[in-house]
């Protein structure tokens, strides 16, 4: 198969199911018997019986192992004694989804209901009036609920356990308000109705499940690892092509001719690969996130039943969604981590058939680093998540919203969150009241506008034609994408940006028609300068640090591309640039020793600074535009968060920085190309345009640190 491609291909063989013997009460083994499930899985058993304990537990498992039975026998037992559950999902399709495992329930008294942005205003009214035991929503909304937990009462008086589905996927900002609005929700219960809440998480495949739950909710958990669900036999191919990797993506599925899944790792990739297919009299559909509910839904019944044979999606059908019998996954890209690898290729080959992985290698470092190492790619450890709740933006946010869930009493008030309350109270946005403090008039409407997907603040976008809302994009995204003349992609449509203000924090952008075969790229300064030094340790012979430091980017121009050929068509400088500054979390090396043994040093510290960066998604599971850096040829290199106060990544880069540099060096060396290549050191991403690198002085810097 494929043998056009010379493709690097491993058989997983079949693996049995283990069974425990494990009593369920009549009311969950009757629904379960018409589900043609007669047993329970060994390590359902375990986690159960861990819940019923009344310990915190985190199911590890692949998709399709059986980790949902897990809180559904608990969440149902309780319903039946008078006691509510609270579900929360990271999407709401994935929720809707979902929601449809307890709908056979509701003979038997328990009620379900879905509680999210998608609920007409008058079913949630009925909902509040009459809460079901079973509430399903997900962590955006239950950060309005707790600003409006007077509604909720009837429902938070019998709140016993809390579900995090796909836990995994709160890593990074997401993860830090995840954590502040978990925090709000054990002080409101705690303070108001005198109940401690009991975790339940599920977790794909990742490094660290049980120690990230724990820094999540704040509290100790029992890991359960998922191994003993059946397995039918998996085909893996590895595949780097000498085409364009999504033209070879839809080939390659259209060659082996089964119903396939297509996933790329971005909305634009998506909506390219259904262009593409349409000149290729390949019949593909097109899922992603940004379509409308009724759209997405008729997508995923037409792929399920079949009238749709490919599709391409975004990791919008990562998660459990179901779309029925698949047998086919192909992966348009390296999606970052392996964890989102075992997410994804397990979407095929669940009914018990065969099913076929297929990793179609991109020309970037990661995706080659792992096609030349396939052990790693196929058996190699799974990443490591990462939080850091104390992000003081994120805190600070949270503590507002916490004054509006319930009064601030004095005995809360450490010394961290008296000083936020005191700056709180001289923005107005929080007033002392005796020895309590509330939020004002002004602090709940800056409560309400909190975006749980961003750390700082965001720009609004416009259409200039008609005035509509078409979103928003983070400060320090925006002045790379939204720059005037910029060609900002929304929705599957171009628009050319008219007017970036970051004064009102706007931009105004107008959609264009025809066919658009360019795109634009900016062109950028960095700087770095350290506030505080808060650790340090010795590393290959040389000191690597980490702290905090204070970030300023300048975009002063931009590039516009060939979208087919990236060939530079026009360069354009502003006479004002665009300045964002910020602080952030990063760790630097300094390698000064190094200045005069390597050969053109400062461009070969540029190039190592590439290379390293874009191996760090394999230990992190962060995305490359999480991270940011800086090299100078003085000798020092910057790696930091590329978000206001930081989002934990480069610390967990700061205890693993040794295997980095040997990636590193091991895909500068494994590159064929002589000068450098988008598979080793030339990044889509940099400010510089990719000026000033050189592969080889690169690769005797890697060389040399790991020699001592």
């Amino acid at each position: 198969m494929l043998e056009e491609y010379n493709p690097v291909e491993e058989i997983a063989p079949a693996r049995e199911a283990q069974y425990a013997n494990y009593f369920l009460s009549p009311i969950i083994k009757n629904v379960f018997s018409g589900r043609g499930i007669t047993h329970l899985y060994r390590h359902q058993a375990d986690g159960i019986e861990y819940v019923k304990q009344g310990k915190n537990v985190v199911v590890v498992a692949p998709t399709a192992g059986g980790k949902s039975e897990v809180f559904l026998v608990p969440a149902v037992e309780s319903a039946i004694n008078g006691d509510n559950t609270l579900l929360l999902y990271p999407t709401k399709a994935l929720a809707r989804d979902q929601q449809l495992r307890f709908s056979e329930f509701a003979l038997y008294g328990v009620r379900t209901e879905n509680y999210d942005g998608d609920t007409p205003q008058g079913r949630r009214e009925k909902i509040r009036a009459r809460p079901p035991q079973i509430l399903v929503s997900n962590m955006d909304m239950l950060h309005f609920v707790l600003l409006n937990n007077r509604l909720f009462t009837k429902f938070f008086e019998n709140l016993k356990y809390v579900v995090l589905d796909e836990v995994h996927i709160y890593s990074g900002i997401f993860g830090a308000h995840a954590s502040n609005v978990l925090w709000r929700l054990k002080r409101l219960m705690k303070k108001k109705f005198k109940r401690d809440i009991q975790f339940i998480a599920t977790s794909a495949t990742v490094g660290n499940a049980k120690e990230f739950s724990e820094g999540l909710c704040g509290e100790d958990f029992v890991l359960v690892e998922g191994n003993s669900s059946p397995r039918s036999e998996f085909h893996h191919l590895l595949i780097s092509p000498p085409e364009s990797y999504s033209v070879a993506a839809l080939r390659i599925a259209d060659e082996i001719g089964r119903k396939a899944l297509i996933f790329g790792n971005s909305h634009s990739l998506v909506e390219r690969m259904g262009l593409m297919a349409s000149r290729m009299n390949i019949p593909l559909g097109v899922y992603r996130a940004g379509l409308r509910q009724d759209e997405r839904r008729r997508i995923e019944s037409d792929f399920k039943e079949g009238r749709i044979k490919y599709l391409a999606t975004t990791s919008a059908l990562e998660l459990g969604i179901d779309v029925g019998n698949t047998d086919v996954v192909v992966l348009a890209g390296f999606p970052g981590t392996i964890t989102r690898v075992r997410q994804r290729i397990g979407r095929c080959g669940r009914k018990g058939q065969t099913g076929y992985g297929v990793f179609v290698a991109k020309e970037s470092p990661l995706d080659q680093y792992y096609f030349e190492n396939p052990g790693e790619y196929l058996h190699g450890e799974p990443e490591n998540c990462y939080i850091n709740p104390k992000n003081e933006n994120v805190r600070r946010l949270h503590i507002l919203s916490a004054a509006k869930d319930l009064m601030f009493s004095p005995e809360e008030l450490d010394n961290k969150t008296l000083e936020i309350i005191d700056s709180l109270e001289e923005e107005e946005l929080v007033k002392k009241w005796g020895n309590f403090y509330s939020i004002t008039r002004e602090g709940s409407k800056r409560a309400r506008s909190i975006n749980l997907r961003s750390a700082g603040t965001s720009v609004k976008i416009y259409n200039s034609e008609t005035g509509r809302h078409l979103g928003e994009r983070g400060i320090g995204m925006a002045i790379k994408e939204l720059f005037e003349g910029a060609i900002y992609l929304h929705g599957g449509h171009p628009y050319l940006s008219q007017k970036l203000d970051l004064d009102k924090m706007e931009a105004w952008v107008e959609q264009m028609h025809g066919q658009v075969e360019e795109y634009t790229s900016a062109l950028s300064n960095k700087s770095a300068e350290v506030v505080q030094e808060l650790a340090s340790r010795e590393c290959l012979g040389h000191t690597l640090s980490f702290g905090k430091v204070h970030i300023t980017e300048e975009v002063y121009g931009f590039i516009v591309k060939d979208m087919f050929g990236s060939t530079k068509i026009a360069e354009h400088t502003f006479e004002t640039p665009y300045i964002y500054e910020y602080d952030t979390y990063a760790l630097w090396l300094d390698l000064e020793d190094f200045v005069y043994d390597v050969p053109e040093f400062g461009d070969g510290l540029h190039a190592f600074e590439h290379v390293s960066i874009s191996m760090m998604p394999a230990i992190t599971g962060a995305d490359p535009k999480e991270l940011g850096g800086i090299s100078y040829p003085s000798g020092r290199m910057y790696v930091y968060d590329s978000v206001e106060d930081g989002n934990g990544v480069t610390q967990v880069v700061f205890g693993k920085f040794e295997k980095i540099v040997k990636m590193s060096r091991n895909r500068l060396e494994k590159c064929p190309c002589e000068k450098g290549c988008p598979r080793c050191i030339l990044d889509p991403m940099c400010g510089n345009d990719n000026r000033f690198l050189n592969k080889e002085s690169g690769r005797l810097i890697a060389e040399k640190l790991l020699g001592n």
